[in-house]
This record gives C-alpha cells, sequence and structure tokens, in this order.
C-alpha cells in the first residue's frame, strides 16, 4: 500500500471552523489510504506538533484508521530531503461491501501557540466498488 501518494498537506486557515468533502474511491474488500497530512513548518522545514484528530462520524460499513505516518520531502518540496511526521487515514469496508460510506475527522490546528485551534473538519464519502 502507498500511503504516501496519497497524503494530502494540511493547510492553514484564518476561521475557526473550516469543512471539507472530499470523494475517495476504494477497492471491495482492499485496505486504502483515503488522506491524511504532513506536520511542518513550511518557512523553517522543523517537524511541528501532530494534531490529535478525532473521528466525528465513522463509517457505517467499514472502520477507519489513523495512523503515524512519516516521510521524506520530495526534491520539489521546499524541504528536500527533511523527513516529516503526520497521520495516514486508512479504510477498510466491511468484507462484501459495496456501495456509499462516509466518515467524517476533525483535525485540530494551531498557527501557533498563542491562538486557539482551528477545527477543519473533512467529509470523506467513499465508494467501495
Amino acid at each position: 500500500m502507498r500511503i504516501a501518494s496519497v497524503l494530502a498537506l494540511t493547510a492553514l486557515v484564518a476561521t475557526s471552523v473550516s469543512a471539507e468533502t472530499l470523494d475517495k474511491t476504494v477497492k471491495a474488500n482492499t485496505r486504502s489510504a483515503i488522506g491524511g497530512f504532513l506536520s511542518y513548518e513550511v518557512d523553517t522545514c522543523y517537524s511541528a506538533e501532530v494534531p490529535d484528530v478525532k473521528v466525528r462520524q465513522a463509517p457505517a460499513n467499514g472502520s477507519i484508521q489513523l495512523i503515524p505516518h512519516e516521510q521524506e520531502m520530495g526534491k520539489d518540496s521546499r524541504c528536500p530531503g527533511k523527513r516529516v511526521r503526520g497521520l495516514a487515514y486508512v479504510y477498510t469496508p466491511k468484507k462484501g461491501f459495496k456501495g456509499l460510506d462516509e466518515v467524517v475527522l476533525d483535525v485540530p490546528w494551531r498557527s501557533n501557540d498563542l491562538n486557539p485551534p482551528t477545527i477543519l473538519t473533512y467529509t470523506y464519502r467513499i465508494r467501495v466498488e
């Protein structure tokens, strides 16, 4: 499984709550990475705290795992060669299930230590084929 290829960098937002809906397609009876993020300071490349992601709504027809992940930044990034940490979101459908499922995750994110965290809410609509 290539988790690294589906990771998305979580962006900072200025509002207190932000929501995004993402559509994903996965194979039946297969564990699949559906998203995630890497946590680092863009300007300095220093590692940042990995937020405590919460499952707001678990999938009805499968399971979700939030797995610690580390990878080396690519040559085309601002931090080539730097190893950064984050999380991968891994979905596993129930055996034999095909159809639609959904999971909702809340990601608290701080732009600095002085401000309260912004809650980024991600809804993953998952088509299992």
